[in-house]
């Protein structure tokens, strides 16, 4: 078999009015509703390491499976309060995009966050004088394996059959979860991925950029699996200049994947793609083509 290229950089044709209400962040307004037409159901489930319980809402297509499946993570807000104010997390827009295509949703709270609460951000990498993200990665490798390992004891999921999908620090939560080696993980979709940004104070260049490249080529000899790396071209939270960084950090350590760049997305500041109904028509051709190039073991159609 001919080896997969390691990068693709694209630029994808937006059309028609872009406008989406997300916060900065890529995290949708808080809601409580129980929607009954994606089999919607809220579970407390433990995180062993941590001998404490984080909140996770599970969306499942009709029937009775097994089901592939993603654990879909969460961004992080530029403020406490605002991450205190997360509830659960319900993005209902990939969510349906997912469960239409047969795909079970499994969705956390992580540690310090909305609905699952907790005395701190088990992610935080504390100042952005001295980031460490090792302990950001840590922390949240943590409940994203958590939730997939509760998800294996579900007999309608297949164990061998999944991905980690993430928003923003949610991307690199991903990717760094990934670097555990978890069995049965197929890949990596990143939309956004990075940790350090705020665009009020440092609009596309995130603090700790270089500490960034350095943890991710680290630990890209651990990723077993190929990343999509999705940005937006204008996004203010991590912008040109880091994703090309951080990507060729990545892929020249030995990590597999793609890097997409979208045209400017004229709403939130360009890190809401993923989230926004106006969004969806990007990332989900993004992603058929990185199923279709990568050879993964899995289908979604654009």
């Amino acid at each position: 078999m001919a080896p997969l290229p390691r990068q693709r950089i694209v630029a994808l044709c937006a059309t028609g009015a872009l406008a989406i209400a997300v916060a900065i962040a890529g995290t949708p307004a808080r809601a409580e509703k129980i929607d009954a037409s994606l089999r919607e159901v809220v579970h407390s489930v433990p995180v062993a390491s941590a001998g404490e319980s984080i909140v996770v809402t599970s969306f499942r297509p009709p029937g009775e499976g097994p089901f592939p499946w993603i654990v879909l993570s969460h961004g992080t807000a530029t403020t406490l309060e605002a991450n205190r104010a997360l509830g659960r997390y319900r993005p209902l827009n990939p969510v349906r995009e997912w469960v239409n295509r047969g795909y079970a949703v499994l969705v956390p709270v992580r540690r310090g966050y909305g609905a699952t609460g907790g005395s701190r951000l088990a992610d935080s990498y504390g100042k952005c004088a001295d980031p460490d993200f090792h302990r950001a990665g840590v922390g949240a490798a943590e409940d994203l394996l958590a939730t997939a390992e509760w998800a294996k004891a579900q007999r309608d999921l297949d164990p061998r059959r999944w991905l980690l999908v993430g928003q923003s620090a949610g991307g690199f939560a991903s990717i760094y979860a990934a670097s555990r080696r978890p069995e049965g993980l197929v890949a990596v979709l990143a939309f956004s991925a990075g940790r350090g940004g705020n665009p009020e104070t440092r609009p596309g260049e995130p603090c700790g950029s270089d500490r960034m490249a350095a943890l991710l080529a680290d630990i890209a000899p651990r990723v077993a699996v190929p990343v999509l790396w999705f940005y937006a071209e204008n996004d203010e939270f991590m912008g040109p200049r880091v994703q090309k960084l951080w990507f060729d950090a990545f892929s020249s350590a030995g990590g597999r994947g793609e890097l997409v760049v979208a045209p400017p997305f004229p709403r939130a500041r360009g890190h809401g793609v993923f989230p926004s109904r106006e969004g969806t028509p990007l990332w989900t051709a993004a992603t058929a083509s990185f199923f279709r190039s990568q050879r993964l073991p899995l289908t979604f159609s654009d």
